[in-house]
C-alpha cells in the first residue's frame, strides 16, 4: 500500500473509533490481527532457535574432538614420533566445518533476531490500541467514579450524624426513664388518695407527663427512621451507578489484560566473533547489544479502606466536654508525634460544625472515640496510624486523673 493510501486507511480506522459500539469490535479486530502476527513471529522464532542450539551442539562436538586430537598431537611430539601431520590436517578440517556451522548459524540467528523485532512491533501495536480504547473506557468511568466518590462523602457524613444522634438518643433516653420514674412515683401517691384509674388518666399532671414521654420517644423513632432512610437512599444511589459503571470497568479491564500477554524472552548465545590472523594470533570478543527486556504494566488496583480496630477500654466514669476532649487529644498528639502528623490534628471550629456538637456537650470516651474515627473517615484524613493512640491517650488521662 503506498503512503497516501495508508493515511486514508488510518484516518478511516480512527473515524470508526469514534462510534459507539463499532469502536470496541474495530479495536478487537486490530488486536486479534496484531497478536496473531505475535504469535506467528514467536513460533517461527523458536524454530529458529531450536535450529542454533542444534548448530552450537553440533559446534561443540567438533570444539571436543579438536581439542582431544590436539592432545594426542602434543603427546606424540614429546615423544618423537611421526605422523603428526596427517593430525594436524585433520585439525584444520574441523576448524573449517567449525567455522562453516558458526557461518550457518549467523544467518539463522539474523533472521530469528528479526523475528524478534516484528514480535515486539506487532505487540507494541497490539497494545497502543488496547491503550487507545482503555483511555476510551476511562473518559466514560471518570463521572461515574467522581460521582461514587462524592456519594461515599455523603455517606461517611451520614454516618458521622448517625454517630452523634446516638450520643444524644442515650442522653434523651436517660431523661426519659427519670421522668417515666417521677410520673410512676406520682400515679401511686395518687392512688393512694383513693383516685380511680379513669381519673388517674384524666389528671392534668398525669396527661402531661404521659404526653411529654410519648412526643420525646416518637421523636427518637422518627429521628432514627430518617436517618437510616437517608443512608439507605445513598446506599441505593452507590449500587445504581456503580452497576452502571461496572460495564466499562469489565471491557477496560478486558484490554487492560490483552497488554499481559508479553512477548517470550528467548535467551540467545553471544555471536561468536571470528578470529583474523595478523602475525600474531589475536582474539577480541564483540557483544551484539540485547534488547532490554519489557516490563508489564501494573494492574488496576482498587483502593482497600483500613477500618479502625476497636479496642476494649474501660469506659470513663467522669464525662467530660467536647472541647477539651479535641484539646486534649490535639495536645497528646503533638507531645507523641511531633509535627509528623500535622493533618490528624482537630481543627475544633470544623469539628464542632461537621458534628452540630457544642463546645460544651458533654461525652463519655467511648462516645468521643466513635465520633472521632467518623470524623477522621467523613473527612478524608488517613487515621489507620492512630489505631491505638486513641486509647492511650484515654488511659493516660485516667491515670492522672486518679493519681
Amino acid at each position: 500500500m503506498s503512503e497516501g493510501g495508508k493515511k486514508i486507511a488510518s484516518q478511516a480506522y480512527e473515524g470508526l473509533y469514534k462510534i459507539p459500539g463499532v469502536n470496541r469490535v474495530v479495536g478487537k479486530l486490530e488486536i486479534a490481527y496484531n497478536q496473531f502476527w505475535v504469535d506467528r513471529h514467536e513460533e517461527k522464532g523458536v524454530e529458529f532457535k531450536n535450529k542454533m542450539d542444534g548448530l552450537g551442539l553440533k559446534s561443540e562436538v567438533f570444539e571436543q574432538s579438536k581439542k582431544e586430537i590436539e592432545s594426542v598431537i602434543e603427546n606424540l611430539k614429546q615423544q618423537n614420533i611421526p605422523g603428526v601431520e596427517s593430525l594436524e590436517l585433520k585439525v584444520k578440517v574441523i576448524d573449517q566445518q567449525k567455522i562453516n556451522l558458526l557461518n550457518e548459524k549467523d544467518k539463522i540467528q539474523s533472521k530469528f533476531e528479526a523475528r524478534e523485532n516484528k514480535t515486539k512491533l506487532y505487540t507494541n501495536e497490539r497494545d497502543r490500541v488496547a491503550d487507545k480504547l482503555i483511555g476510551r473506557y476511562n473518559e466514560k468511568l471518570e463521572p461515574m467514579e467522581k460521582e461514587l466518590e462524592n456519594l461515599q462523602t455523603y455517606k461517611d457524613q451520614a454516618d458521622l450524624v448517625i454517630a452523634v444522634t446516638e450520643v444524644k438518643h442515650k442522653e434523651q433516653i436517660v431523661k426519659l426513664d427519670d421522668i417515666e420514674k417521677r410520673k410512676t412515683q406520682v400515679e401511686e401517691a395518687l392512688r393512694r388518695t383513693g383516685m380511680s384509674e379513669k381519673e388517674l388518666r384524666k389528671f392534668e399532671a398525669v396527661k402531661t407527663l404521659e404526653g411529654f414521654l410519648s412526643q420525646g420517644r416518637e421523636n427518637i423513632r422518627t429521628e432514627k427512621e430518617n436517618l437510616a432512610r437517608r443512608k439507605a437512599e445513598i446506599n441505593a444511589k452507590i449500587a445504581k451507578v456503580d452497576a452502571k459503571a461496572n460495564p466499562y470497568r469489565d471491557k477496560r479491564e478486558e484490554f487492560a489484560r490483552v497488554k499481559e500477554g508479553r512477548p517470550l524472552k528467548i535467551n540467545v548465545q553471544t555471536r561468536e566473533r571470528g578470529r583474523e590472523f595478523k602475525g600474531t594470533e589475536e582474539t577480541t570478543s564483540h557483544t551484539r547489544a540485547e534488547n532490554s527486556g519489557y516490563e508489564s504494566p501494573s494492574t488496576y488496583e482498587r483502593e482497600s479502606s483500613v477500618e479502625i480496630e476497636e479496642e476494649t477500654v474501660e469506659e470513663d466514669k467522669e464525662r467530660l466536654k467536647t472541647l477539651d476532649y479535641i484539646s486534649g487529644w490535639n495536645s497528646y498528639l503533638q507531645e507523641k508525634y511531633g509535627k509528623k502528623l500535622p493533618g490528624e490534628l482537630i481543627d475544633p471550629k470544623d469539628f464542632l460544625r461537621s458534628t452540630r456538637l457544642s463546645a460544651e456537650h458533654k461525652l463519655d470516651f467511648k462516645d468521643f472515640k466513635n465520633i472521632l474515627t467518623k470524623y477522621y473517615k467523613f473527612r478524608k484524613i488517613p487515621a489507620d496510624k492512630l489505631n491505638k493512640s486513641v486509647d492511650k491517650f484515654f488511659a493516660e488521662k485516667i491515670k492522672v486523673e486518679n493519681s
